[in-house]
């Protein structure tokens, strides 16, 4: 038997398994009857780790009078408490004194059978300095994710990707072999963890850091889903070496029944279930399968129970229904009340009659809800929404059903929580009237959480971002109406930047835990109204080119369809002497184009920073196409400036940027990394005049009318001077499961070159002629496939290979 020490990390507040954890660390959340972190220190006893250090930090005591030292656990526990949060290795720099020899770190919140003595072996035949237990998951957005060579040695890991740094399906479990000497790298009292700052540091220093990929099962207990999932689990027989808690009598197959149970011979009772003891089960009761009874409940008549989780002396009614549900303590559900799939029932609530609780509803402890009532909402603030607010391009739903006022208020709150106190916010909407009201909602929210709101009127996206620079504001909010019924909110930061996936999980976290940072009263603003801010946008955007110029040319412009975007464009071209027309469709657009009578066709998007473009021939211009156009205006504005690419952007811009005495900054493909690329790249004023080429259509346009006027050529002559090239690109299904382990056995397949790989985003591989890149996309069920060759016939070669061996995998599996 190898022996060494053991370190539980308890210190988790488990904010994302409220209510369950309102009152509770999450390490003390029951399963089968007993606390989660019961279950690590027997897999430590069974391996003959007895020695355990526990870490703390939130409602320690509760933890510390549970387990005392250890004796009836038959193990020896010494507490290590943090007076402020340090951080998962902080936390563990905290016993210092304890760990002088090879230790193991474990979660204390997390459900596993892993063979911790194989492991052990590993690491030791390794030499390694830490070793990770590692696990291959479907979805590994949540975990840290981690690619190994072909002997085990860590190469390359991630924390919480999103669809597009996924480079594996290969996740960290957070069970951690580790030598003393890994403390070294820690300061005393700051807050330092294991997979943002320590094993980076030791890849870093070329330190022996090794991966050990198990196939046992673990399991994290995140969210009430993984929470029922674990229960699930161990009635299936998944868990190997698991001590089901009680004195229990097996009725049947997979049926566990406590002592001194009171069970009325009609009930019905199906297999897997456990009773715990003292619990009374009425007539014509039917339990199972996949229930779990704690200790000393009351199941009245003709009830039903199914995949659900009852704690401890809770009285369930007669003729009630629950599916799919956690409830905690103390609970009162009357007579023919229906809870269904994914609700929590948090301590002491009570439900009244022929109440229904749709799903995914959670109920804060101690909450009454009357007879007759239908549940849609959390019972603390509003709707319970999915748990990914954020796509690619902001929070997008259906207006009033998925984005209703009170959706938008406590979304308004939760990004206001995320600013300084007295921060200053400015928002815009288009014109149309459920925009409008949104607007007021989020304005609400914002305001109550001590926000001072910069309300600017119905503007396009550009003039919110300009403004957010003119005025010095902390931020700014746009709300949109899209595709007749879709709103799509948009936060931005400072400098008018998209805000961060950071800060976006930020937001989600507070509004998901409804954990706002509500103001008292009097530190209440009031609302500044500001209506000038498209006069001061014009006149800069005016300013920035040659306008006599421009007005010696006369340019016709065509624009489809008029909207808000349109009419500010409109004004600013009337304003340099250009004739503007619209067509009312589609149709009507591309026959006027086709004339030649114009020099543009502009089809513009809602936000004001997307369009495509069509020369005097009708020929279109928009996606990479555009993106090359944007990149030559660029620099024959700013000869010798840093221009900045997508990795899926087309190897010519190099060739544009050589030309030009430029440099080339290659960033990931969402709007945010570009923008951030552009002011960490380039200079001052520079960086602002660049930014609006890159996102707003006005300032575009006007730019490359100021260069058509100056060279004194038509835009199909200027698009002449792009070299051409050929890329091809294709969407493929993919479940969302199989995304990493696609990408993972991609980088791991024989057939590859893998030094002719990188991994800044999905995984690209060069080719002699060419290259194809595999990016799982952050917002379907797909990936993309996006390919450059030689020739037209070599980009659908190359991308035709990659959607082939993509299908294979997913036919594979």
């Amino acid at each position: 038997m190898i022996v060494l020490k053991g370190i539980i990390m308890a210190g988790g507040e488990g904010s994302r398994l409220r209510p369950l954890t309102c009152d509770l660390p999450k390490p003390m959340v029951t399963i089968m009857n007993k606390p989660v972190m019961t279950y690590s220190i027997e897999l430590l006893r069974k391996h003959n780790i007895k020695d355990i250090g526990v870490t703390l930090q939130y409602l320690p005591h509760i933890i510390e009078n549970y387990y005392g030292r250890g004796k009836e656990f038959g193990v020896n526990l010494e507490y290590f408490i943090e007076d402020k949060p340090l951080g998962t290795a902080g936390s563990v720099k905290n016993g210092e004194h304890f760990l002088e020899e090879t230790f193991i770190v474990i979660s204390g919140d997390a459900l596993t059978d892993i063979d911790i003595s194989k492991a052990i072996e590993f690491h030791r035949e390794k030499g390694a300095i830490a070793t990770l237990v590692l696990k291959r998951v479907e979805i590994p957005l949540e975990y840290g994710v981690v690619i190994t060579n072909r002997e085990g040695e860590i190469t390359r890991f991630l924390e919480k990707p999103n669809w597009g740094e996924v480079f594996s399906d290969t996740v960290n479990t957070g069970i951690y072999i580790l030598e003393p000497e890994v403390l070294e790298y820690i300061e005393p009292g700051v807050k330092f963890d294991f997979s943002k700052d320590l094993f980076p540091m030791l890849l870093k220093d070329r330190q022996p850091i090794y991966g050990y990929i198990t196939e046992e099962y673990w399991c994290d207990i995140g969210n009430p889903e993984t929470y029922l999932k674990a229960h699930f689990d161990i009635l299936e027989g998944k868990i190997k070496g698991i001590d089901i808690e009680g004195d229990l009598k097996n009725i049947g197959k997979d049926i566990w029944i406590g002592k001194d149970c009171d069970i009325h011979p009609t009930a019905v009772i199906e297999a897997p279930c456990y009773i715990g003891e003292q619990n009374y089960i009425g007539a014509n009761v039917h339990i199972g399968p996949y229930a779990v009874l704690g200790k000393k409940n009351i199941v009245g008549e003709s009830s039903n129970i199914a995949k659900s989780i009852v704690w401890n002396n809770t009285a369930i009614g007669r003729e009630a229904e629950i599916k799919g549900t956690a409830i905690c303590n103390k609970v009162n559900i009357q007579r023919r009340a229906r809870i269904y799939e994914n609700t929590v029932i948090g301590d002491g609530c009570s439900i009244g009659e022929e109440t229904v609780v749709k799903p995914h509803v959670k109920i804060w402890p101690y909450k009454s809800i009357g007879d007759e009532m239908i549940i849609k909402e959390n019972i603390v603030w509003g709707n319970r929404h999915e748990k990914v607010l954020f796509r690619q391009d902001g929070v997008i739903g259906q207006a009033i059903v998925d984005i209703s006022p009170q959706f938008s208020s406590r979304l308004g709150a939760a990004y206001g929580s995320t600013v300084k106190l007295g921060g200053r916010i400015g928002v815009v909407s288009d014109d149309k009237y459920a925009s409008k009201m949104i607007k007021h909602s989020i304005i609400s929210g914002m305001l109550s959480v001590g926000i001072e709101v910069f309300d600017l009127g119905e503007l396009s996206t550009p003039v919110l971002r300009y403004s957010i620079n003119r005025l010095g504001l902390d931020g700014g909010v746009r709300i949109l109406l899209q595709y007749d019924d879709y709103l799509n909110i948009q936060f931005m930061g400072k400098n008018g930047i998209n805000i961060s996936p950071d800060q976006e999980r930020k937001i989600q976290n507070i509004f998901l835990k409804d954990d706002f940072h509500i103001q008292p009263h009097h530190k209440i603003k009031a609302v500044k109204t500001i209506r000038d801010s498209l006069d001061f946008y014009m006149g800069e955007v005016i300013d920035w080119i040659d306008i006599d110029n421009i007005r010696s040319r006369t340019f016709k412009i065509l624009i489809k369809n008029e909207s808000l975007v349109s009419y500010i464009l409109e004004e600013i071209l009337t304003k340099l002497g250009c004739t503007v027309g619209y067509a009312k469709n589609e149709d009507s657009f591309k026959d006027t184009i086709y004339t030649g009578e114009y020099d543009i066709g502009i089809d513009l998007f809602d936000d004001g920073e997307q369009m495509i473009l069509y020369d005097e021939r009708g020929s279109v211009i928009k996606d990479e196409r555009l993106l090359t156009l944007i990149t030559l205006i660029c620099l024959k504005n700013h000869k010798g400036c840093n221009v900045v690419a997508p990795y899926t952007a087309p190897n010519i811009i190099e060739d544009i940027a050589k030309k030009y005495r430029g440099n080339v900054i290659r960033t990931k493909t969402s709007k945010q990394s570009i923008m951030e690329a552009i002011y960490a790249n380039i200079v001052g004023e520079d960086a602002h005049n660049i930014f609006r080429l890159y996102f707003d259509c006005n300032g575009l346009t006007i730019k490359i009318l100021d260069v058509l006027a100056k060279e004194k050529i038509s835009l199909s002559k200027l698009m002449n001077q792009i070299p051409y090239y050929y890329m091809e690109q294709r969407k493929i299904n993919c479940p969302w499961e199989w995304k990493g382990r696609i990408i993972r056995s991609l980088i791991e397949d024989d057939e590859l070159d893998s030094s002719s790989m990188e991994l800044d985003e999905g995984i690209k591989i060069n080719h002699r002629k060419g290259w194809a890149l595999i990016l799982p996309d952050n917002d379907n069920a797909s990936c993309r496939v996006y390919s450059q060759g030689y020739t037209e016939e070599y980009a659908a070669e190359l991308a035709d290979f990659y959607e082939s061996k993509i299908k294979t995998l997913k036919e594979r599996d």
